[in-house]
């Protein structure tokens, strides 16, 4: 009887060990994070964001047994940076892709591979390759997991198109179609609306500037806008403004192409998916459709803003701040957050069961996550987008040509760099 027993209670034993491994996280079992606190950096977002992350963060307090406790940041940036240097960041916190090359360069990220690899049936492959390369370093470690996506796509007002007599279908799909297009609806429309609002910002014109496989910032960082091959790519915009069928916000009475097209100063515009909340709920009567951006020379492309989760290289207990990324990212806790969020899913397999992939208005922004550009690019973008943005509207006014104002961009920019770089 004793031996029955002894048997009894090393099989117990053993069921005991089989039972936390499987109900693990691939990593450390729950019992080693249960208790812990994690603390979590974010901007404050909109009511729904604010109210989903709210329902997010309880339910990974219950499932996990792990605490969370929120810093809100205001000047996200600014005060993350801050809080970096001076050693009270949060254990985990928002990142933008634009800033995580310089994160990363600072060394201020955790990589997450051992995690990573660590984890059952992890499958990077189920994020969409561009929105997951964002947050991938130079040294091909991964800093951090995508929360959510934005891309750019055509949006068009259906009224205007009826009243011109004009198909939305034959909006073209090769950008070199663009300018003849455009022409004919402008002859359609109103003498007071444009056929197309645009924005005149890198962050919006970089897959456009580098079609043709040059790129804006060379090895060494260094503006690359003053290259022939940019300026010729970057042609079409000038031309098109100048013969009045794209306009700029500013030039149409507003501060956003979203308001210019919702307030009927604007046929069409090149836009993120975030406008679609805006004017349903700013411009409920207007009705719109919406298309992928044309293709350059045969080749497909966009850009796509993407925020990952990542984790503080200082961050007290990482085995925790892990349990929350992978849960937050995870398939369950991203369904919740896109849901509620009304944001873009950066997991395939999310965006399958929430029917998005067929969605007559989401579908264009869907399709651009698998080809697009993130909007990231080592640690001196931020300076060639500021000069890029102070030299381009000189260009669409004539008051130089794209050449010249480019080259200035570029002077400029490279000089600020080189001072950075020195320092």
């Amino acid at each position: 009887m004793k031996k029955v027993l002894k048997m009894l209670g090393v099989m117990m034993a053993v069921f005991a060990l089989v039972f936390t491994v499987a109900c693990g996280n691939g990593t450390k079992d729950k019992a080693s994070t249960e208790g812990k606190t994690v603390t979590l950096g974010v901007w404050k977002g909109t009511e729904a964001e604010n109210t989903t992350r709210k329902k997010l963060i309880a339910d990974f307090e219950k499932e996990s047994g792990i605490k969370v406790k929120e810093k809100v940041y205001n000047d996200y940036e600014t005060q993350l940076q801050t809080d970096l240097v001076g050693g009270t960041a949060p254990d985990v916190f928002y990142v933008d892709a634009y800033l995580a090359p310089s994160l990363i360069d600072k060394k201020v990220l955790a990589p997450l591979d051992d995690y990573i690899s660590k984890t059952k049936d992890f499958n990077k492959d189920d994020f969409y390759k561009p929105v997951y390369s964002a947050f991938t370093g130079e040294d091909k470690a991964q800093y951090g997991l995508p929360k959510d996506y934005s891309t750019l796509g055509i949006f068009y007002n259906e009224k205007m198109f009826a009243d011109a007599g004009i198909d939305p279908n034959t909006i073209p799909t090769t950008a070199d179609k663009m300018g003849t297009f455009l022409e004919n609806l402008k002859a359609k429309l109103p003498k007071d609306v444009v056929p197309s609002a645009f924005t005149a910002d890198l962050a919006r014109q970089m897959y456009i500037a580098q079609a043709s496989g040059e790129p804006i910032l060379d090895k060494d960082g260094y503006s690359n806008l003053d290259n022939p091959k940019i300026i010729t790519a970057l042609q079409p915009l000038v031309d098109w403004y100048q013969k009045g069928l794209i306009k700029r916000p500013a030039d149409l009475g507003q501060d956003w192409s979203g308001d210019s097209f919702g307030a009927g100063k604007a046929a069409m515009m090149v836009e993120g998916n975030w406008a679609i909340a805006h004017l349903e709920q700013n411009f409920p009567d207007v009705k719109f459709g919406t298309k992928e951006v044309p293709t350059i020379d045969g080749k497909k492309g966009t850009m796509v803003f993407t925020v990952s989760y990542s984790m503080n290289a200082a961050a007290k207990d990482k085995d925790a701040a892990w349990e929350l990324i992978q849960y937050f990212t995870g398939k369950t806790g991203m369904k919740t957050w896109a849901e509620g969020a009304s944001v873009l899913p950066s997991r395939q397999s999310v965006a399958k069961e929430m029917k998005i992939e067929t969605d007559p208005i989401l579908k264009p922004f869907v399709a651009g996550a698998e080809y697009a550009t993130p909007w990231q690019d080592g640690t001196t973008l931020s300076i060639v987008a500021d000069q890029y943005k102070n030299m381009l509207p000189s260009a669409l006014k004539g008051e130089m040509t794209l050449k010249e104002a480019m080259t200035k961009a570029t002077t400029s920019a490279n000089n600020d760099i080189k001072t950075q770089l020195k320092n």
